[in-house]
C-alpha cells in the first residue's frame, strides 16, 4: 500500500513539473533509445552463442558466458551510478506520521522491482534459448533468467550501498576498488578461480539448485539490511550537515589572464567545480575512477586481452577521456541557470562562457592522456589510437556535449551530485551522453574493419584536429542559436530553480 502511494506521488510530481509537456515527447526518445539497446543486447546474445560454440568447442557455450558473469555485474554496477538513491527520495516523507524504517523498506523494495533489473535479460534469454534448451529444455532457460534477475537485484542493492557510502565520504570508493581488484588478482593468481566459481554458480541456477538460489537470496537479504542501516545514517547526515564556509581560492591562476575575458570564465568554471561540495566531490570521484580505469587498462593491454575483449579495452580508454566532459559539460547551462541573468546582461558573455568551458575541458584531457600513455608505451595499446581518442574527444565529443546548451533548460542545483536528483535534464542529454561514450568506440571499430587500426587512429586525429581548428565557427553558430531562444530558455531556467 505504501509503495503504491509513493509511486503515485512520484507520478504526480512528474506531472506537476513545469516541463512536463516537453518531457512527454522526450520520453519517446528515451523509449526508442532503450529499444535500440535492447535489440543490441539481443544481437550480442545471439552472436555470443555462435562465437562460443565455434571458438571453444571443448566447453559448452553457457559455461563460457557464465565464467564472465562477474564482468557483466561490474558493468551493471558502473551503469547504476547514473540512478538516484533512496535517501534522496525519502526526505519529503520524513514529516509524515509514517515509521521511517517502513518508508525505507518501501523504497528499497522499489529499487529491487525496477524494470532496469530486467534489462540484461535481453542478452541472456536469447543466449539461453540457443544454448541451454538442448540440454535442460525451457525450464533451464526460465531458471537461468530467474537467477540472472536475482543477481541483478543483488547488484542493485550493492550499488546503492556503495553510492550511499561514497556520498558520505569519497574515500569509500576504495571499497569497490578493493573488491573488484581483489577478484581480478585472485583470477590471475589462482588460475581462473573466480571464473570457475562463476561457472558453478551459473550451472546451479540453470539446474534449479536450491543451495545456489538460497545463497543469492541470502546475499540480497544481507545487503537489504546493510542498506537499511546505512541509509538511515545518510538521511540524517544530509539533514544535519553544516555548510563548509572555507573558500577555495582559484583566482590566483595568473596564466589565465592571457585569455582575457575567456580566462575569467575559465576561472568561473573552476569555481563551479571546486567551491561547491557536490561538484568538488564529483570531480575527485571521477579522478579516482579514471586512475583505476587507467590501472586496469594497463593490465589488460596485451595481445590476448585485445583479441578477447576489445570492446572493454576501448571503452576504458574512451571513458577516461570523456569522463570529465560527460559529468560536467553534459549539464552546461543547467548549473548556469542559477546565475544566468548576470551572464546575459553583457553582450558576448555567452560566447566567452562556452569558449572558456571548451578551453578548460581541452586542458583537462592532459590528465587522462598522462594516465593512459603507459599502456601505450609498455603495453600493446597503440599510441596512434590513444592520441586519436584524445583528439576525437577534443574536436568531436566536447563540441557535441556543448550543443546541449541549446536543450538544457532545466536548472540543476549546485548541490546535485553525479547520481542525484536533477541528473538528467532531458532525453537529449541522456542520448548525447550515450553517444559520447559509445560513438568513438563504434566509429573506431568501423574504421579498423574497413581499413586498419593505425589508419583509423590517424583519421580520428585528423577529424579531431579539424573540430579544434574550426572551434570559432561552430561555437559562434551555437551562440547564435542560443540567443534566438534566450528569453524562452531564461524563463524555463527561472521556473525550475
Amino acid at each position: 500500500m505504501l509503495l503504491k502511494l509513493i509511486r503515485h506521488n512520484q507520478h504526480l510530481a512528474e506531472r506537476r513539473s513545469p516541463i512536463y509537456d516537453k518531457n512527454r515527447y522526450a520520453k519517446v526518445l528515451v523509449h526508442l533509445f532503450a529499444a535500440f539497446w535492447a535489440a543490441y543486447l539481443v544481437f550480442i546474445g545471439v552472436s555470443l552463442s555462435i562465437a562460443f560454440k565455434e571458438g571453444m568447442p571443448h566447453r559448452e557455450a553457457y559455461d563460457s558466458l557464465n565464467g564472465g558473469l562477474p564482468l557483466f555485474l561490474f558493468i551493471d554496477f558502473l551503469i547504476r551510478f547514473m540512478l538516484p538513491l533512496p535517501a534522496q527520495e525519502i526526505r519529503p516523507y520524513l514529516l509524515l506520521p509514517i515509521p521511517e524504517r517502513k518508508l525505507m523498506n518501501a523504497l528499497l523494495l522499489q529499487v529491487g522491482l525496477k524494470l532496469f533489473n530486467l534489462f540484461w535479460l535481453f542478452l541472456f534469454i536469447p543466449f539461453g534459448l540457443l544454448t541451454i534448451t538442448r540440454f535442460y529444455g525451457l525450464g533451464g532457460v526460465i531458471g537461468y533468467a530467474l537467477g540472472i534477475w536475482l543477481l541483478m537485484v543483488m547488484n542493485a542493492y550493492w550499488s546503492v550501498l556503495v553510492r550511499t557510502l561514497m556520498r558520505l565520504h569519497v574515500g569509500w570508493i576504495l571499497l569497490p576498488a578493493l573488491l573488484y581488484g581483489g577478484l581480478l588478482a585472485v583470477e590471475l593468481l589462482a588460475d581462473g578461480m573466480v571464473s570457475r566459481t562463476s561457472m558453478t554458480l551459473g550451472d546451479g541456477i540453470i539446474r534449479w539448485s536450491p543451495l545456489v538460489y538460497l545463497a543469492i537470496l541470502a546475499g540480497i537479504v544481507i545487503l537489504w539490511h546493510l542498506n537499511s542501516l546505512i541509509q538511515h545514517a545518510a538521511i540524517y547526515h544530509e539533514l544535519s550537515r553544516k555548510e563548509n564556509a572555507r573558500v577555495k581560492h582559484v583566482s590566483g591562476y595568473a596564466w589565465m589572464d592571457r585569455f582575457g575575458e575567456t580566462g575569467e570564465y575559465m576561472r568561473l568554471e573552476l569555481k563551479l567545480i571546486f567551491r561547491n561540495k557536490a561538484t568538488s566531490t564529483n570531480f575527485k570521484t571521477l579522478t579516482v575512477i579514471l586512475l583505476l580505469f587507467a590501472l586496469m587498462l594497463f593490465g589488460m593491454t596485451s595481445d590476448d586481452e585485445l583479441r578477447q575483449s576489445p570492446f572493454i579495452v576501448y571503452f576504458y580508454c574512451v571513458y577516461c577521456f570523456c569522463a570529465y566532459g560527460v559529468a560536467i559539460l553534459s549539464r552546461v547551462m543547467a548549473y548556469e541557470g542559477n546565475y544566468l541573468d548576470g551572464i546575459m546582461a553583457r553582450k558576448g558573455s555567452l560566447y566567452s562562457l562556452l569558449k572558456g568551458k571548451y578551453y578548460l575541458h581541452c586542458l583537462l584531457l592532459v590528465i587522462p592522456l598522462c594516465c593512459i600513455l603507459p599502456s601505450a608505451i609498455w603495453g600493446d595499446l597503440t599510441i596512434v589510437f590513444v592520441f586519436g581518442m584524445c583528439f576525437f574527444t577534443a574536436g568531436i565529443t566536447l563540441p557535441m556535449l556543448l550543443q546541449l546548451a541549446l536543450f538544457n533548460d532545466k536548472t540543476a542545483p549546485l548541490t546535485a551530485s553525479l547520481w542525484g536528483k536533477g541528473q538528467w535534464n532531458s532525453a537529449y542529454q541522456s542520448v548525447t551522453v550515450a553517444a559520447a561514450l559509445f560513438l568513438p568506440i563504434l566509429f573506431n571499430k568501423l574504421l579498423a574493419s574497413l581499413l586498419d587500426e593505425t589508419t583509423g587512429g590517424v583519421i580520428c586525429i585528423v577529424l579531431g584536429a579539424a573540430g579544434i581548428l574550426t572551434q570559432p565557427l561552430w561555437l559562434k553558430a551555437t551562440c547564435r542559436q542560443l540567443m534566438k531562444k534566450r528569453y524562452k530558455m531564461m524563463e524555463s531556467l527561472r521556473n525550475t530553480k
